[in-house]
This record gives C-alpha cells, structure tokens and sequence, in this order.
C-alpha cells in the first residue's frame, strides 16, 4: 500500500506492492509474513463488499468474525465472512430494511425493523 497526500487528502493505493500467489501455503505465508515487513503490512480486501444502490446500516457481530449489511432497492441484508474473506449469504426482504440488529454471537439470530410495520 502506497500513501501521497494531494491538496492535504490523503490518498491511499491498495493496489501498489507484493502481492501473494494463491497457490502458496499457509505456512510458508506465515513464514514470509515473519520476515517480511511490507508483507506483513498488506491489506487484504474482503470480495464482493459491496451494494447494488446504498447501504443503510452495518453492523459487526459481537465475536468480529462476521459483518452485516443492510440495504435498499431491492431490500437485502448481505453477511460477510471475515476469516473466509467473502460473501457468506444473501438474503431479499419484501419491505425496506431500517434497522436491525445482531442478538447472537453470530450471524444466527437477527431482528429487522421494517419501513412498513
């Protein structure tokens, strides 16, 4: 990751530097993640974090490994996998999603506050 400052912005490249191959090992990666400052450093983006039109409301999970997100047009809440690094489920609503809440210490318990009630 790269940082320049433009017109006092600070303007970050995640894209500039090593990046590893997908073939390689978890303990050889552990092994250069120890040697290896800018390695070490690396950002590693979760895929498909995204929304169609706008997100209304994130939250995490109270043990971090998942995060939630709600969001409009078509109404959905999406759940993202921290450790997996990707997209665990989807889900559509019939009304537009307010609010909603996490009740367990995963993904498995969820309350929504609905536009239309």
């Amino acid at each position: 990751m790269q940082t320049f400052t433009s017109n006092d912005v600070k303007v970050y490249n995640l894209s500039a530097g090593k990046s590893l191959p997908n073939w390689i090992t978890d303990r050889k990666r552990r092994q250069m993640e120890k040697t290896d400052v800018n390695i070490r450093r690396r950002i590693e983006l979760i895929q498909d974090f995204e929304m169609p039109e706008v997100s209304n409301c994130i939250r995490v999970s109270p043990d971090g490994q998942y995060i939630l997100a709600s969001g409009a047009y078509k109404p959905r809440v999406r759940c993202y996998d921290t450790q997996e690094m990707s997209m665990k489920f989807e889900r559509c609503m019939d009304a537009e999603i307010v609010k909603f809440l996490v009740l367990s210490q995963d993904y498995s318990k969820l309350i929504f506050l609905h536009s239309d009630r």
